[in-house]
């Protein structure tokens, strides 16, 4: 008799006895994924720029520039930094020591900027120019906290002056008629270097739509929104919009046509509003029920927003018109423990909650299909949540996957990242140290919570040079009967890479993992000569290729078992050894003997127990049918009278 596993479709079930998991799924793994009905050994991680020094990542984020490239932000220690390609470049210094910073993006007619938001002001910064910000933050116009900006305008909370106050800044109606902007026309320039007079009169301000043009040649400046002068004859040049500091290849006396814009002023950043308030000004409104601080605040799929506090959750809608507010408590008793705990996705708002904090559940508020409503449902109940602590919990979304970076119990610092498969339903342990998530073009980079250091992750074949420490624990197999049973060989299937191997270990009946055999990818038994070339990045549904690609190899390897008992139930693991790609597809359990219904071997001694709870070995009868002697472990005789 064979009995096998033909696909992994479960991913990891460990709030269940592992007996009566589903036969596919892992009582326990680290570093192996479930997808595609195979487990596969999880991609490393790759450091951006060099070691940190001791500390965590504070925010991160892409910014964008008009031709769709990037910039990757983040802030670190007292710092907001950018990568030039090599090196993290200081833009902005003095901050608070580890304070969480929020980043978000917006474009509008004046250029393509990121903001930094926290709690020592609102920073501006247009990413043409990153080595270059406006501080933003005037006490009579906007605030400090944390922020994001949706639909032209900028919802901010966690204001060090009140923690529970929802704050809406002016729409910014990116409107040139209306005066939101302001031109400049025949500004005198005399040289190859200057600055544009539009930031002596104001630090907020920043300039675009600029053109030079030199009176003596005629030649005509441009620039396309990306920092750079085309001459109309060839020259080239730079502009800096937040300075205004310009560079000219050609000399010559000429004059500068322009725009400038400040954003404190009827824009994006300013929450001043008339003592009648009018639509599309700036707002406030309390969400104090409990008294607890917001910590988050998030669009739902109705489009309204949701502030999540630790103990409640509150609902914002704003009319058409811009001029009514339904401001009320969504829900009690479903909170949050931490800002970054909780984000909006396409299916729904996703959340740590943890108002119990015995139970903590992955929660998603999603709409009702019957009547349009939002409502909270939780996810993945098969899996143990309690295993782990969520005080500095981060949720992020990654191709079809739920990341939560939480701790391990007693641990100081998030050390492990759940990886939570919204369409297959499965939950996939990755053992790295993650405080912040950003997203560029399929790749995930990852903030460290134990360094000063961002890494490139889920990608390659080694953590950052060195192996992927893993295991992988089948459920408690009983071969779909309770009597004793044996098998003599041992089959797996998968792909491997021709200088990855890994270890298979049985434990029959709790006894103790003992190792059965290796399947090597130089072994016979991998056909060579039908290899698939595969990419480093294997989380996305297409494989992606470079640098890191790498050569697999199908194999189906049969591992005879000697020695082995008669067993009641069993757990396979499997471990890793070394770099390069593996996967497991099916396992089957080949020539089963089926024997009596004992139970097993090593238990049976104890098996024969007395009322009193002693165990018995053995029973001494007397001519007197109302006496016998039993003999304890001990070896005490006791006389017995029946």
């Amino acid at each position: 008799m064979d009995k096998g596993i033909k696909s992994f479709t479960k991913g990891i079930y460990n709030l269940i006895d592992d007996e009566i998991i589903p036969e596919s799924a892992s009582s326990d793994s680290q570093n192996w994924i479930t997808k595609n009905g195979r487990i596969i050994l999880v991609n490393g991680k790759e450091r951006l720029g060099t070691e940190g020094v001791a500390g965590k990542i504070t925010g991160e984020i892409f910014g964008y520039k008009t031709d769709g490239s990037k910039v990757h932000w983040r802030k670190k220690g007292t710092k907001i930094q950018y990568f030039d390609g090599t090196t993290w470049q200081d833009t902005i210094t003095g901050l608070t020591l580890d304070a969480d910073y929020s980043f978000t993006n917006h474009s509008s007619l004046a250029g393509t900027f990121t903001f930094a938001i926290g709690i020592d002001g609102i920073y501006k910064m247009n990413n043409a120019n990153p080595q270059s910000y406006c501080a933003m933050y005037d006490s009579a116009i906007n605030h400090k906290g944390l922020a994001f900006i949706n639909k032209g305008r900028m919802i901010l909370w966690n204001n060090p002056n009140n923690k529970t106050n929802i704050y809406g800044s002016h729409l910014d109606l990116q409107n040139i008629l209306a005066g939101y902007y302001t031109s400049v026309a025949s500004e005198a320039t005399t040289s190859l270097t200057g600055t544009l007079a539009f930031k002596a009169s104001g630090a907020t301000r920043n300039c675009f739509n600029v053109r030079i043009t030199l009176t003596g040649t005629g030649e005509v400046f441009t620039e396309g929104a990306m920092g750079t002068f085309v001459g109309s004859l060839g020259g080239t040049g730079t502009i800096n919009y937040i300075t205004g500091a310009y560079t000219l290849s050609n000399a010559g006396v000429g004059t500068a046509s322009y725009q400038w814009e400040d954003s404190n002023i009827n824009g994006i950043t300013d929450f001043s509003a008339s003592s009648t308030r009018l639509a599309t000004e700036s707002f406030y409104l309390p969400q104090d029920v409990g008294g607890d601080a917001i910590l988050n605040v998030l669009v739902g799929e109705d489009g309204r927003y949701y502030s999540v506090k630790k103990q409640s959750i509150y609902s914002l809608e704003i009319a058409e018109d811009d001029l009514k507010f339904n401001n009320q408590v969504y829900r009690i008793e479903l909170g949050v423990p931490s800002y970054r705990s909780a984000i909006a996705m396409q299916y729904g708002i996703v959340f740590l909650n943890t108002a119990n904090k015995e139970k903590p559940e992955l929660t998603i508020l999603e709409k009702n299909p019957i009547g349009g409503q939002v409502t909270p449902k939780i996810l993945f109940t098969q899996f143990k949540f309690s295993n782990y602590e969520y005080d500095d919990c981060t949720i992020d979304t990654y191709d079809r996957y739920i990341l939560i970076a939480c701790k391990t119990k007693n641990a100081t610092t998030n050390d492990t990242i759940l990886m939570c498969d919204i369409p297959d339903q499965t939950v996939s342990i990755a053992k790295y140290a993650g405080r912040t998530f950003a997203k560029s073009d399929g790749d995930l980079f990852m903030g460290s919570s134990i360094t000063e250091t961002v890494y490139k992750i889920f990608n390659g074949f080694d953590d950052n040079g060195s192996t992927i420490e893993n295991y992988w624990i089948g459920r408690g197999e009983m071969l779909g009967t309770e009597n004793l049973k044996k098998f003599r060989y041992l089959r797996l299937l998968g792909q491997v890479s021709a200088n990855q191997s890994y270890e298979v270990y049985m434990n029959f009946d709790n006894s103790g993992e003992q190792l059965v055999g290796t399947v090597l990818g130089s072994g016979s038994y991998v056909d060579k000569t039908s290899p698939q070339t595969i990419g480093s990045n294997l989380l996305g549904e297409i494989q992606i290729g470079g640098s890191d690609s790498i050569d697999v190899y199908n194999y189906i390897c049969e591992i005879k078992l000697i020695k082995i008992p008669k067993f009641r139930k069993f757990n396979i693991s499997f471990k890793a050894l070394s770099y390069g790609y593996v996967d497991i597809n099916g396992i089957i359990f080949n020539n089963i003997s089926v024997f009596e219904g004992k139970i097993p071997s090593r238990f049976r001694q104890k098996q024969n127990v007395g009322l009193d709870g002693i165990h018995i070995l053995d029973t001494m009868y007397l001519t007197d049918e109302s006496l016998n002697i039993i003999v304890t472990e001990n070896g005490e005789k006791i006389l017995i009278t029946n």
